[in-house]
């Protein structure tokens, strides 16, 4: 029985490898953040105190807009990103990312209220908005990897680039998700 390395990118596994592999750093994620769903989800729920959401509990909307839309956009780019131009895609999708960094940067180390007196929902903000700025981080270093390979051909930063697009859209669903949770509900 024969191995399949894919420690080259000239192997013929190399691609479907890495695309198995973003799926999978998917799955395992998903994990994550339904931790933090079924936290807002039974907090929500048992509230017996009324102090889910306490007054005053409101962390900025604009900087949890802008959050969302760059993220969304830097998929988006990923997404229509011609093989040409893959590279200025990459970097500006990189760009985004790195402004939903601010962002949620902001919102975790300022919140607009204390954290100690925000209830279940102040709990699960913050760690939701402490996660979820790590897996920012995490995007924004898979793709500034990607864009400044200068020794990748454009087939390796194709496949790189998918593996990566994958790994992006499920951040946007979560982000649309905690989005409708955090914000509007």
């Amino acid at each position: 029985m024969g191995v399949i390395t894919t420690d080259s990118p000239n192997d013929p596994g190399y691609a479907r490898a890495r695309f198995i592999g973003a799926r999978l750093l998917v799955a395992g994620d998903a994990f994550f953040f339904l931790g933090f769903l079924f936290a807002y989800l039974y907090l929500r729920a048992l509230d017996s105190n009324g102090n889910w959401h306490p007054a005053h509990t409101d962390p900025s909307v604009v900087l949890g807009t802008i959050t969302l839309v760059a993220v969304v956009a830097a998929t988006a780019v990923l997404h229509f990103a011609s093989s040409q131009r893959l590279r200025s895609a990459m970097t500006v999708a990189l760009a985004l990312v790195l402004v939903g960094v601010v962002c949620e940067g902001i919102q975790l180390f300022n919140p607009g209220f204390s954290p100690s007196h925000g209830g279940g929902y102040g709990a699960v903000f913050v760690g939701f908005a402490a996660g979820f700025l790590a897996h920012l981080l995490g995007a924004a270093y898979w793709l500034e990897t990607v864009a400044v390979d200068s020794q990748a051909t454009a087939e390796q930063q194709q496949i790189e680039a998918r593996a990566a697009l994958v790994f992006m859209t499920f951040l946007s669903g979560v982000a649309i998700v905690a989005y409708i949770l955090l914000y509007l509900v």
